[in-house]
């Protein structure tokens, strides 16, 4: 790899690490109790706001754009690319299923944190079978 894919690589998996983190601590302000629902909505959207949408779209535009640079590489000559993407898929599906509960508790609209804490724990072991994917490369 040249100076610019290592850059992107390394944009790429720093937004991860900010991301998913941050998308889980959005789904535990959420499921905490013992405090209005409105308040624990208001601090899910700050963090979701201000931490996760910049780090995934950091995440993502890295990604995207390293994918671009060696297309065959990744999704023709080597299959692990594949998983990684499918996990990648639902890890962003939720992301805008979690800051949508974290919006919608903030403004009134719900009063519950519903699947959230399902869907957080779905996140986190599709963020790590992704990273193994990564990783390891398999299959290649």
């Amino acid at each position: 790899m040249n100076g610019p894919q290592i850059a992107l690589v390394w944009l790429h998996v720093s937004g991860n690490l900010v991301w998913i983190g941050s998308i889980l601590a959005v789904a535990f302000a959420l499921t905490a109790g013992g405090t209005d629902p409105k308040v624990r909505g208001a601090l899910g959207e700050r963090i979701y706001r201000l931490l996760s949408v910049p780090a995934f779209v950091l995440s993502f535009v890295a990604g995207v754009a390293r994918l671009l640079m060696d297309t065959r590489y990744y999704l023709v000559e080597h299959h692990w690319m594949h998983g990684k993407l499918l996990f990648a898929l639902v890890i962003i599906g939720i992301h805008h299923v979690i800051g949508g509960r974290a919006k919608k508790l903030a403004r009134g609209t719900v009063q519950d944190a519903g699947p959230t804490a399902m869907m957080a724990m779905i996140l986190a072991v599709s963020a790590v079978i992704a990273a193994f994917f990564a990783i390891f490369k398999l299959p290649n």
